[in-house]
């Protein structure tokens, strides 16, 4: 393969001649027939493959429901693994010949995601395959001649997403430095709250909690957008001033729907206590700081994400000491409403929030879960809850 031609596909845009020369050295090109699996669900992935010539199909199947999705010349696979560092999720094989060059992990963050260029590249692919992946969905669902199978495809989509955002229970299982809980409880099958916690390395742990406009597929289908982006943004700016804008020229670019998406987003240095954050439009956080009660943080004072492509996101900053803590959420829990019309509301909330000392995050966030039950009682549930918990213990020791 010449490197005239590889510098033709997506994911080498803006690379020299020499940089895809090196990358192809360090990888392999494996053969395709007809019929031959190149992916099976479940297994470990330390590879991005790139179909150089002929035709992969994406299988998905749960619950008696399939679909495909066919993968052609200049497009990858395999980065959602090797991004989530989970095991793959869905069959690929081949529909004819392939040639698929496979780039090893290392190569893969040493090479390409060092940049922003191999990043952007790597986004727009994902954009772009997320996009069609959307319209087969849609296709398939109204192919459906029973609600049953509409039903199935919900569920599963609700499952995929569920599996997308990291386990609450297990967020930061090796910082001792930080106790973090998180809960979502989803009004629909699928939705648009999202919550996240990473990381990036000893020294730093990124959070997030979202909250995107709108309800059902389409909620969900930009709630994963979202996520992903930040993720890959997250990665490429430990010093976290260009995430959000760079986010938000994502998620406004062919934004025809004109949905949009809240975020309180920080990076915390486990060292010092710092924690410099973005306020995105969304509810403003409970603290608790010295000691002292909880109490609401000052306003958001930065726009809703992905509507004006140039907005301006100021980065806040707050010193943490040992024993603050920060309570994140989505408007889905100060809303919560009863069978009366009545809303919970932020102050039901604080009370909460102070009524005892927590001993854990776990425990606060699961009494304020029980609180809202017991408020909104059997009245039928309209929007998400989202609680996300974080408590700073100790600085990091040298």
């Amino acid at each position: 393969m010449s490197d005239q031609k590889m510098l033709q596909f997506e994911i080498f845009k803006g690379f020299e001649a020499e940089e895809v020369r090196q990358i192809t050295n360090l990888s392999e090109i494996q053969l395709l027939k007809p019929g031959e699996i190149l992916i099976s669900p479940g297994q470990t992935n330390e590879t991005l493959f790139l179909v150089i010539e002929g035709i992969l199909q994406i299988v998905l199947e749960k619950d008696g429901t399939r679909f495909s999705i066919p993968i052609h010349a200049g497009e990858c696979l395999g980065e959602m693994s090797l991004l989530m560092e989970r095991p793959t999720s869905a069959l690929v094989m081949a529909l004819e010949n392939c040639q698929v060059l496979c780039i090893p992990g290392n190569t893969f963050w040493d090479h390409i995601m060092r940049t922003r260029q191999g990043a952007r590249n790597l986004m727009s692919l994902m954009a772009a395959r997320l996009q069609r992946t959307n319209h087969a969905l849609i296709k398939e669902a109204e192919e459906q001649i029973k609600y049953r199978h509409l039903e199935k495809e919900l569920e599963t989509a609700g499952k995929i997403q569920s599996n997308i955002v990291p386990d609450g229970s297990q967020l930061f299982p090796h910082r001792p430095e930080v106790d973090a809980f998180a809960l979502i409880e989803q009004a629909r099958e699928v939705g648009g709250d999202f919550y996240d916690a990473l990381a990036l390395d000893n020294d730093h742990v990124y959070i997030a909690v979202g909250d995107v406009s709108g309800k059902g597929m389409p909620a969900a289908l930009f709630m994963v957008r979202t996520f992903t982006f930040l993720r890959l943004l997250i990665s490429n700016n430990p010093g976290f001033e260009d995430v959000i804008p760079a986010l938000n020229r994502l998620l406004a670019k062919k934004n025809e729907d004109m949905m949009f998406v809240s975020i309180f987003a920080g990076i915390l240095n486990l060292r010092t206590g710092n924690l410099r954050y973005v306020n995105a439009g969304h509810n403003p956080p409970f603290a608790s700081l010295g000691g002292e009660k909880y109490h609401l943080l000052a306003a958001a004072n930065a726009p809703l994400v992905g509507i004006m492509d140039e907005a301006q996101f100021p980065i806040n900053e707050l010193n943490m000491l040992p024993g603050d803590s920060l309570i994140l959420y989505t408007d889905g829990v100060p809303e919560a409403t009863n069978a009366e019309m009545q809303m919970f509301e932020t102050d039901q909330m604080q009370k909460i929030l102070n009524q005892q000392a927590y001993p854990s995050m776990k425990d606060l966030v699961n009494s304020l879960h029980r609180a809202i039950e017991t408020f909104v009682s059997h009245a039928p549930q309209h929007d998400d809850f989202t609680a996300f918990a974080f408590r700073y213990l100790k600085p990091k020791q040298a």
